[in-house]
């Protein structure tokens, strides 16, 4: 967010820009546009121009503008209400204030900030002034085509400044800021974080400028370039060491700065009745605190400490460090802009409020503004939800398609199931897988007693005579192979299987058919040999068994 402090002088429209965003800000840019006065021009008219070319000098409109009524325009009262409640804290704020200010409080427009709660009450900072003083900002800004989003105080500005760029410890004596410009100066004193005093006096550059024409009598334009150029003034401490004409010159300049140094000791006895202590340092800016010689003098006049107040360097967080006149000149735009910055936005003193407040005009203006965001949010949305209404119906459709194909499927798997059981199944998976292993189990124990015998005798017989060869002449006279008679029929497939051969052979074919034996049916060992005789008695023969758990290939051999 940019954010934009302007500040009206006499003589230049100066403005700081400064980028913010998640509390952090940096300083951007900062801009200044003279304000060129003719002979016989209206003053009004040649600020109202130097606005208008500040603001098209800007590369972007800022998203936020502050600024500040004149301190003259303005009053200010730091109060203690004994309670915390809101609404009473509300309630005393227009009470306390219709008993200070010197004008009735229906012609008035304040605000208020908390500065601290205790248990003692509420301490608070309150800036008022005139509605007719808004009013007469607000055209002569809008005029120049500025809408500020906030119209706070000086003071409030430079109390935000001081809490950034001076520590706590400093600041438990007061401190006083002069802001000196060409026509006005500001005395603004500051004391723990709240405003003291701040007193605007009708002195400034000019002053000094007029005392250079009194003095040598020449005209304003040339006793300005003179000052600007080559004018100082000189301490008490140095008078010895500079020339009767240079002496001349710090003289001439001495009697005008001698009025500020009244108001200034004014001031100062104004704040150590306030605070009971005497001012601790003094800060100077402005255009005129660049007069060489000035702050040695206000600070062997005073007897404290006097330096100048760098406002763009103490503020820039990446540490840049801007020139001298820069950090003088750009004082107040960069205090108005730190007031909407983080958390400040918050407690800032804000004119524009109630019959003041922008909402009205900023909600008629975002509307224009977002009608093409808007309108472009709609058709995104109406295609959204369109693409929704699409997905929805195709999805729902196959999902249509799916639960019919399985609802078939299901009265196909169980044949007769009623439309009650279907319905059950289609609404728990659980409930249908478990009817499906069921039924699968069931399939499976009945097709054992349909298939054929993996390991028929049968098969096992042929394997047996086609792997004795012709001319091995033998009778087979005792055969069993299977299972055992105990075992039940449906354990047949993982019963062991065994087997038993009883042959008669003759003599000589006993060793081949061993040796056949042996490879065809490894694992079977037959049992030894016996005399026996062929079945009509006229030969002799040998009986030999072979027994044992015959080879898996031995029921699958084709014959």
């Amino acid at each position: 967010m940019k954010i934009l402090g302007i500040d009206i002088g006499s003589t230049s429209i100066k403005a700081v820009e400064l980028d913010s965003a998640f509390g952090r800000y940096e300083v951007h840019e900062y801009y200044e546009q003279r304000v060129i006065h003719t002979d016989g021009g209206d003053p009004a008219r040649a600020t109202h121009d130097a606005l208008i070319r500040l603001m098209q000098s800007l590369p972007k409109t800022p998203d936020r503008i502050v600024m500040a009524l004149h301190s003259r325009h303005v009053t200010f009262r730091n109060l203690q209400l004994p309670t915390r409640d809101k609404k009473a804290v509300m309630a005393g704020v227009g009470y306390e204030l219709d008993d200070e200010l010197p004008f009735s409080i229906e012609q008035c427009q304040y605000d208020y900030s908390i500065l601290s709660q205790s248990k003692a009450g509420t301490q608070l900072h309150v800036g008022a002034t005139l509605k007719k003083n808004i009013v007469n900002a607000l055209e002569d800004w809008g005029r120049a085509g500025i809408n500020p989003d906030l119209i706070t105080t000086e003071a409030w500005a430079f109390r935000t400044l001081l809490n950034r760029v001076v520590g706590a410890p400093e600041q438990e004596r007061p401190l006083l800021v002069l802001k000196m410009g060409h026509e006005r100066t500001i005395l603004y004193i500051h004391w723990r974080g709240v405003p003291i005093l701040s007193r605007e006096i009708a002195w400034g550059g000019k002053d000094l400028t007029m005392a250079i024409c009194d003095r040598y009598q020449t005209p304003i334009a040339q006793a300005e370039a003179a000052k600007l150029d080559h004018g100082f003034v000189v301490p008490t401490s140095q008078q010895n060491d500079v020339t009767p004409e240079q002496a001349e010159f710090s003289n001439a300049l001495l009697q005008p700065i001698e009025r500020l140094l009244a108001d200034i000791k004014q001031a100062e006895l104004t704040c150590k009745n306030i605070t009971n202590l005497t001012i601790g340092q003094v800060f100077i800016s402005g255009g005129t605190s660049l007069l060489p010689g000035i702050g040695r003098l206000l600070e062997e006049a005073m007897g404290v400490q006097v330096k100048p107040l760098q406002a763009l360097s103490g503020i820039a967080t990446s540490g840049v460090t801007y020139s001298e006149v820069a950090d003088a000149t750009f004082l107040l735009a960069a205090s108005l802009a730190l007031t909407i910055v983080g958390s400040e936005r918050a407690l800032a003193i804000n004119f524009r409020k109630g019959e003041f407040g922008k909402a009205g005009r900023s909600r008629e203006l975002n509307i224009t503004t977002l009608r093409r965001p808007l309108m472009a949010l709609g058709a995104i949305g109406l295609s959204f939800f369109a693409s929704m209404f699409v997905q929805s119906h195709f999805y729902s459709t196959r999902i249509d398609d799916t639960n019919a194909q399985l609802e078939k499927s299901v009265k196909g798997f169980f044949g007769s199931v009623s439309n009650s059981a279907v319905r059950t199944y289609m609404s728990n998976v659980s409930t249908l897988r478990n009817s499906v292993n069921k039924e699968l189990k069931k399939q499976r124990e009945l097709s054992k007693l349909s298939s054929p015998n993996p390991k028929s005798p049968e098969n096992f017989l042929k394997t047996i005579s086609t792997t004795i060869p012709k001319d091995v002449v033998v009778d087979l006279v005792q055969f069993q192979v299977g299972a055992a008679p105990t075992a039940p029929y449906s354990d047949a497939p993982t019963n062991e299987v065994t087997a038993s051969l009883t042959f008669l052979a003759d003599p000589k074919s006993i060793d081949k058919l061993n040796s056949i034996m042996g490879t065809a049916l490894v694992g079977m060992k037959h049992s030894g040999t016996e005399d026996a005789k062929s079945p009509d008695g006229s030969t002799k023969r040998l009986k030999i068994t072979y027994s044992g758990k015959p080879p898996e290939d031995s029921f699958g051999k084709s014959p």
